[in-house]
């Protein structure tokens, strides 16, 4: 997947013992200048989701994206012991971990009525707000089957749809390849997305599953270089930059940032990243009277600001 973050213009109020020119300052293509991302998702709802993925994710910190279908949500658990409840649902939610919409019972969508397709998006969106209490932003194809008309109806009122991916588990899973995918990311500034069901079960389950949770322990080890965020959030940062322009101003060494957007801030608020070349010099910044916190790596300072505030001011 190519990089997908532009910026159409610029506007930044910067003042700081460093002379910088608008061709010192870019907005990052991800967040806090890593370079690449990694979405890492899992389909239909199943138990070990909650009982190990989960808990192995945020063990390092990482929060993930899973597709659940509604009528696959147990009733009673005890007659189901394969797929995660609401409950379990909304406490994996509750701890930043994405849930989110594929279809209500997995049909391939293509095949369906105009009136069938409809249904099955939201029937799941409306039971993932009752049971959950967030809305689902994005979306998973059933098979990885859609079309143009399916992609248009399921991309209403969402920021994004998993529309390419890499395997996690199954035959796919050996480290040599799951490293490649993860390098050839950073080789080419692309966000990828990986997807698998099971760990110990399922038909793409791992041979190994240590191989899941040394695949962390790599995503891990290389976290100063890539952004592993929720699909959510990466596509919303990678929309909401292409979608702002920033206009840039500069009297003597100070220049003023205007950020400027006409996106759906209930769909698409988040924090972009501000790189700025400030060498050896250290800067403060500050929107809407708050300070921008600040990180520092090879001569960058990179900040946090938000598309939809006022005039960001580096100091």
């Amino acid at each position: 997947m190519k990089r997908m973050i532009m910026m159409t213009s610029m506007a930044i109020a910067i003042g700081c013992t460093a002379d910088l020119s608008t061709e010192d300052i870019k907005v990052a293509p991800y967040k806090d200048g890593k370079e690449c991302a990694v979405s890492l998702t899992f389909d239909d709802s199943m138990k070990e989701h909650y009982t190990i993925v989960a808990p192995e994710l945020e063990k390092r910190g990482f929060r993930g994206t899973f597709w659940m279908c509604g009528a696959w949500m147990p009733a009673d658990p005890q007659y189901d012991t394969t797929h995660f409840t609401w409950a379990e649902a909304k406490e994996m939610s509750d701890k930043g971990h994405e849930m989110s919409n594929h279809s209500w019972s997995h049909p391939n969508m293509t095949s369906l009525s105009e009136e069938e397709l409809k249904e099955q998006i939201r029937k799941n969106d409306e039971a993932i707000i009752a049971n959950i209490g967030k809305p689902s932003t994005t979306f998973c194809f059933p098979y990885n089957a859609y079309n143009e008309t399916v992609l248009a109806e399921a991309m209403k009122g969402r920021v994004g749809a998993r529309l390419k991916e890499f395997w996690l588990g199954g035959q796919h899973s050996p480290k040599e390849y799951l490293q490649k995918q993860v390098e050839d990311a950073m080789a080419s500034g692309s966000w990828i997305a990986g997807m698998t069901h099971g760990i110990n079960y399922g038909y793409d389950c791992y041979e190994d599953p240590s191989e899941f949770t040394d695949f962390l322990d790599y995503l891990k080890s290389l976290e100063d270089r890539i952004w592993v965020g929720t699909f959510r959030d990466v596509a919303a940062y990678v929309a909401a930059a292409k979608g702002t322009t920033v206009e840039v101003t500069k009297t003597g060494k100070v220049t003023t940032v205007v950020p400027s957007t006409n996106l759906d801030k209930t769909l698409y608020e988040t924090a972009l990243t501000l790189e700025v070349n400030t060498g050896e010099h250290k800067i403060k910044a500050e929107q809407d009277g708050k300070a921008l916190e600040v990180l520092y790596r090879n001569d960058k300072a990179f900040l946090s600001f938000s598309p939809f505030g006022g005039a960001v001011t580096i100091r």
